[in-house]
Formats: structure tokens, sequence, C-alpha cells
């Protein structure tokens, strides 16, 4: 039902939608995919060649010239040196490789009316803090996700650790500064992309089926194999925020504040110490299944403040 009234609004709204796609009555749904695989595609190249770049730039002799140590050390080395070449690269590309080429498509193919399309409109203070909450109640259920499969696949604990090198800060400018690249960037950038764009089109015509189907390649796009679910279902809930509040700001929010809690994490004080490491509490099967069940409190309570809006914009869709 709901996809059949948003297939009405979308008819009486075709006169925005003036694009070549558009026009020329072409599948909506190939329009979604095509514009994700051709924006991937693009963003994923180049960011690789800005990295080569930047670690050109940066740090190519301080890599050969590092002969101590045996492997992990080697590499937890290279992995330090190349963290802001790494860094660079993920900004730039994702504001002109993926936010850019993406309005630009929503722009040439659907609507010059780009901003609604995506749905930037205002929501309650009310709305923003319970998606945030269902986001913060979602963390110990994605880290036990995580740490499950870490155990069953016998994954080594230095690899974590490398990894965590990336988004580690040591000073208040460096915290700063992930903060941009690590939080800011992609919630804005990514949100835009999975469902301003990829959902927003998909919705026009399998409605509800949309944001299960942008949270499943929101998760398989960060190629992280023991968090592909945990992420997935991560991406199911920003989508769940943005089907039901026609908005992208709560997702944007949401998005925002998960990164953050890990850049915080990851923040070390200046004598080595981890300012506020929520990934060293120990994570029980208990803990897990509290978690979940507050999440799910508030993705109750976030389906109940939405109802009237909800409702009110599907009323005047069939009007």
């Amino acid at each position: 039902m709901e996809s059949q009234v948003e297939q009405t609004s979308d008819a009486m709204a075709s006169k925005r939608f003036d694009g070549s796609w558009e026009r020329a009555h072409r599948n909506i749904t190939a329009a979604a995919c095509i514009g994700l695989l051709i924006t991937g595609v693009l963003y994923v190249y180049a960011q690789s060649f800005l990295t080569i770049i930047f670690v050109f730039i940066n740090s190519s002799g301080e890599l050969h010239a590092f002969k101590g140590g045996n492997f992990i050390e080697r590499l937890s080395h290279s992995i330090v040196l190349l963290k802001n070449p790494l860094r660079y690269s993920v900004i730039i590309s994702q504001f002109l490789f993926m936010l850019l080429p993406i309005l630009w498509i929503i722009k040439r193919w659907h609507t010059t009316h780009v901003l609604s399309y995506v749905r930037i409109s205002r929501i309650s203070f009310l709305e923003l803090s319970v998606a945030i909450a269902a986001t913060i109640c979602f963390i110990p259920v994605s880290g036990g996700i995580s740490d499950f499969f870490a155990k069953q696949l016998n994954m080594p604990d230095f690899l974590a650790q490398i990894n965590a090198q990336i988004f580690t800060s040591y000073s208040i400018e460096e915290l700063l500064w992930l903060i941009v690249v690590v939080c800011i960037t992609p919630a804005l950038c990514e949100e835009v992309l999975f469902r301003g764009y990829f959902q927003r089109t998909l919705e026009r015509t399998l409605g509800m089926k949309s944001l299960f189907i942008a949270g499943i390649i929101f998760g398989l796009y960060h190629m992280q194999p023991l968090n592909l679910i945990s992420l997935a279902l991560l991406g199911i809930m920003f989508g769940y925020f943005f089907y039901r509040s026609k908005s992208l700001l709560p997702g944007v929010a949401a998005h925002f504040i998960n990164n953050l809690i890990a850049v915080f994490s990851l923040y070390k004080t200046h004598d080595g110490r981890v300012f506020f490491d929520v990934f060293d509490l120990e994570i029980t099967f208990l803990g897990v299944i509290i978690a979940l069940v507050l999440t799910g409190g508030w993705l109750y309570i976030y389906h109940r403040i939405t109802q009237i809006n909800f409702e009110d914009k599907l009323s005047l869709a069939g009007n």
C-alpha cells in the first residue's frame, strides 16, 4: 500500500522530474543501480590514485628507510606513515568523487530540485534525539557481532590494532582533524549517496523494501568482512530513519554520532592513555541482548513520534 502511495506521489510530482532519465521514461530502479555503480567505481579508483600520490609526496622515502623489526613491526610502521595520506585521500575523494558526481547525476537524470530530491528537510529535535539514542544503544550489538566473527575465524588481535592506528589521534588537533575526516565527511557524503539517492530512487518503485537493499549495499561498500552484518544492520537503521522521516538529517546525525564515538574511543591523551575506550569493554551475550532490546525500544519510539507526519505525507500523496 505504501509503495503504491509513493508511486502516486511521484506521478503527481512528475512535472518536477525534468531530467533526461525521467523524460525518456526509463526504468527508475535501473537508474538507482547504475548511478550507484558509476559513483562507486569513480570513488574507489580516485581514492586509490590520490592515496598513491599522497604516499609518494609525503612518506615514500621513510617507507623504504625502515628496515628493522619483524613483519608485524614493519607493517605497523607502514600504517602509521600511511595514515595521513589515507586521510587526505578519503576527504578529497568523498567530496569530489562521491558527493559531487551523485548530485550531478540527480540534476541531469532526475530533477533540478536536487536538495528536495535527497530530502534535505527539517525535523524535530525530539526525532533527531531518538535517532541518535537508538544508534548509541546499537553500538554494543555491533561490537558483539564483530567480536563473534573474529573469534570464530581466529583473527589475530594485531590486525585490529594495526587497522585502528589509522583512526587513532594523539592530540586535540589530530582529534579535530579526524572528526572532519571520519565523522563529518562520511556522514554527509555517504548518506547523500546511499539514502538520498540510491534508497530514495528505489523507494519510488519498491517502497519500504528499498531501505533493506540500500542497507545491505551500504554494508558491502565498506569491504570489512568481520563488520559486514553489523554495518548492514546499521545501514538499514539509517534507512529506516530516512524512510519514516522523509528527511536525510536523522541518518546524517546518527551516522556522525556512530563514527564520533569510534574516534573518541581511539583518542589517546598526552601520557598515552586511551581517553574513552569503548572497544576495550567486555561485551557479554547478555549485554548484547540488553542493548538490542534498548535499540528496539528507541526504534519503536521513533516509529510512534514520526507516525503523524508520516501519515500526513502519505495522505497528501494520495490526494
